[in-house]
């Protein structure tokens, strides 16, 4: 193809184009050398050989001289070398693309033309040509470098795509059209100069600069490499035709002076060409780079949000997300570096798992990824090979950091229109699969406007929230309710966890989990157990059932446990009400997130140090079970209930309470099982040692004030509870 190139262009300037004169066989336009200088750019040292072997052929066909056979072909080769080394050098030397640029092609140029105007005057046969000849011909070889080696290199980089129109542009074909027209007014115009009065023949040679200037501005970008060297080649044709008479002598002022303004007009198209141009590329790469993630090369969320706004309406799309849990904690306790290493690594995984025909990929926002997939593609294989590889790269090791586990979650179901909701319908899906026991996988069939009104509702609640927090409860409030505990050796001490209800304005009453997440979410559980504690110790310490109470537990959430202020806000507490320390007990979640563990450990001290009492809850369903017992001064442990529900049955959840039971003996902690339901139940709880218990078989949950209004009638609360504590004795 090189070769062929080579002779066709060859071949068309010579026909086109005379020689200049018949002692300096060089075309004026030497198109060829040029379309082999832009193809070396583009593709590289490869077609060096045959565009050699082209001139080669090219020389001996024509007859010339051994010597200078040898020399022109040789100066043609050593070019292409020249050529290609110095692109590589500008890529690695010179960092700005438009810099490179403007710098490449020129000095091609210049290098280019020099050597090849030396060798025609000295294959000058009839001593050295005028001068005019000579720099007429450095004018022409450069003029040629700067409009076809560029045009050659886009042809190969970017094919006839670079220069049609883009779809849709369908107004780009009118300026096309009269510039065209203008272009052919202009040559013929020129044509006809010798027939025109002085006054308009002076100027109008130099309104062809106007077309390569006008032709950038006006038409697509890529369009004017192609349409500028077109009309100078024309221009040069017409210009040849003027300063050669009748008998084939050339005019060489003339067509000195006429070749000067053919040169400026190539360097005006070049520059503006590679100026609009390097604008055009940076305004693309700008506007990649805002749909582009910089940290993993995948979309972004307007990335993402565009893609599928622009699908086709009646596609169906499926929608996977995988979430970082924590993501923020995550980059504080292990630094900024090792979550950005591990969220390259999170994308990694993706392009190697998904084809990139199959899935679109995005990171919506730090720890959020999301990858779209046509409807028909197999999901369930998809996800499993997901779940598979990010396995894999946690049991490697670059998903170490990762150990609250990844979240994933499939939406069955998206479409255009919900391409301004991505990241809500992912943070809501992930959220859910975050509630997930086991799986941490989420599975949404609905409609994801299902989760988008899912998310407003839960902006709802935050605004509720912190109204009853401020005091104003027209749309709802709290309300204390405790559960009372049994202690087996001693059923006549009254002791009661606070539980947190929520009252609706018709009157429905909404356990925790209806609202408690939503508070975690945004932030709100430090002043709502500031509220728990304030109201509980408030209502204990006034009323007289509250002097025969035993214990009050209450939960702590891990955002309070972290607080500087916890210690003195507590102990203020305290002093107002009245309530003894001692009668305090402060359960900790060994499965909630602590966001500064530190502060934590000092503030427990701290607390035991005042003379509260410390509970671990739900004991055994973390992954920190005995780095909280290493760390807190405990006094007592509680089994979540899951291990209580089958403890009749021999089995891992008997061991696991036994095992509890012993290391509770060891500490010195007393030991309560929640959820107790059954006779059977406190029977085997009895058997292994448990201290104390709390359930629906012990007691139900009841308003604070009507528990106490029974710790003051002399009652436990818990009456039926130890009778059948007795039963099983």
């Amino acid at each position: 193809m090189a070769f062929t190139t080579w002779w066709l262009a060859a071949l068309a300037v010579s026909a086109l184009l005379p020689a200049m004169s018949a002692n300096m066989p060089i075309s004026p336009l030497w198109l060829a050398n040029s379309l082999a200088y832009g193809t070396i750019l583009a593709i590289g040292l490869k077609p060096v050989p045959y565009f050699a072997a082209a001139a080669l052929s090219w020389n001996l066909a024509r007859g010339d001289a051994p010597l200078d056979i040898v020399v022109g072909t040789g100066t043609f080769l050593l070019l292409m070398l020249f050529v290609a080394g110095f692109s590589r050098w500008l890529e690695r030397h010179v960092e700005r693309d438009q810099a490179r640029r403007l710098l490449r092609v020129p000095i091609i140029a210049i290098l280019s033309a020099s050597l090849f105007t030396l060798l025609g005057v000295w294959q000058f046969a009839s001593g050295l040509p005028a001068p005019e000849l000579a720099i007429g011909l450095w004018l022409s070889e450069a003029t040629s470098v700067l409009l076809f080696t560029p045009l050659a290199r886009q042809w190969l980089l970017h094919g006839i795509r670079s220069w049609v129109p883009p779809s849709g542009e369908s107004r780009s074909l009118r300026p096309l059209l009269a510039w065209c027209l203008l272009a052919i007014v202009v040559l013929v115009a020129i044509a006809e100069i010798p027939a025109l009065p002085r006054a308009f023949s002076d100027w109008l040679l130099y309104l062809g600069l106007v077309l390569p200037i006008l032709a950038v501005y006006l038409l697509p970008v890529g369009l004017p490499r192609l349409v500028v060297p077109l009309f100078v080649l024309a221009w040069t044709t017409v210009h040849l035709e003027l300063f050669t008479d009748a008998k084939g002598v050339l005019d060489e002022t003339a067509m000195l002076q006429g070749q000067m303004v053919l040169f400026t007009a190539a360097l005006i198209g070049f520059l503006s060409i590679e100026a609009v141009h390097s604008y055009h590329r940076a305004n693309r790469r700008l506007e990649q780079a805002s749909r582009r993630d910089g940290l993993t090369g995948l979309y972004n969320d307007l990335g993402m949000t565009e893609r599928l706004a622009h699908k086709a309406t009646d596609e169906r799309y499926a929608l996977i997300g995988i979430q970082v849990p924590d993501i923020d904690d995550l980059a504080t306790l292990t630094g900024l570096d090792e979550v950005h290493a591990l969220e390259r690594d999170i994308a990694d995984t993706l392009r190697a798992t998904v084809p990139v025909r199959q899935g679109l990929g995005a990171r919506l926002q730090p720890g959020l990824f999301a990858l779209l997939v046509p409807h028909g593609e197999a999901r369930a294989e998809l996800i499993e090979a997901l779940r598979q590889a990010f396995q894999r790269s946690e049991r490697g090791g670059s998903l170490a950091n990762a150990r609250l586990g990844l979240r994933m979650a499939l939406v069955e179901r998206v479409e255009n229109a919900d391409a301004r909701h991505l990241t809500s319908i992912l943070l809501m899906a992930c959220t859910r699969a975050g509630q997930q026991e086991n799986e941490r996988f989420y599975r949404h069939h609905g409609a994801p406007d299902h989760l988008i009104e899912a998310h407003r509702e839960t902006l709802r609640w935050a605004g509720r929230l912190r109204d009853a927090l401020a005091g104003d409860t027209r749309n709802g409030g709290f309300e204390l309710f405790v559960q009372p505990i049994l202690d087996r050796q001693q059923p006549k001490l009254a002791r009661a966890e606070v539980l947190l209800r929520w009252r609706q304005p018709n009157g429905e009453l909404l356990g925790a989990g209806a609202f408690l997440p939503v508070a975690e979410n945004f932030g709100l559980m430090p002043r709502v157990d500031a509220w728990v504690v304030s109201n509980a110790l408030a209502e204990v310490s006034t009323h007289p059932g509250g002097e025969r109470l035993t214990e009050l537990a209450i939960n702590l959430s891990g955002d309070s446990l972290a607080s500087a202020g916890l210690v003195s806000a507590l102990s203020q507490y305290l002093t107002q009400y009245g309530w003894p320390a001692e009668r305090l007990c402060l359960e900790i979640t060994e499965s909630m997130v602590i966001h500064d563990v530190q502060v934590a450990r000092e503030n427990v001290r701290a607390l035991h140090a005042l003379g509260a009492r410390l509970a671990i809850d739900d004991f055994g369903t973390g992954q920190a079970s005995f780095a909280y017992l290493q760390d807190y001064p405990v006094q007592e442990l509680k089994i979540d209930g899951r291990f209580i529900q089958h403890i009749a049955t021999p089995g891992f959840d008997r061991e696991v309470v036994r095992a509890t039971c012993a290391i509770a003996e060891y500490l010195g902690a007393r030991v309560v099982a929640e959820f107790v339901e059954t006779p059977v139940q406190v029977e085997a709880l009895y058997q292994l040692g448990v201290h104390c218990l709390q359930g629906f078989g012990i007691a139900h949950p009841i308003p604070l004030m009507a528990y106490l209004e029974g710790v003051q009638a002399g009652l436990t609360m818990v009456e039926s509870a130890a009778t059948r504590l007795q039963r099983a004795e």
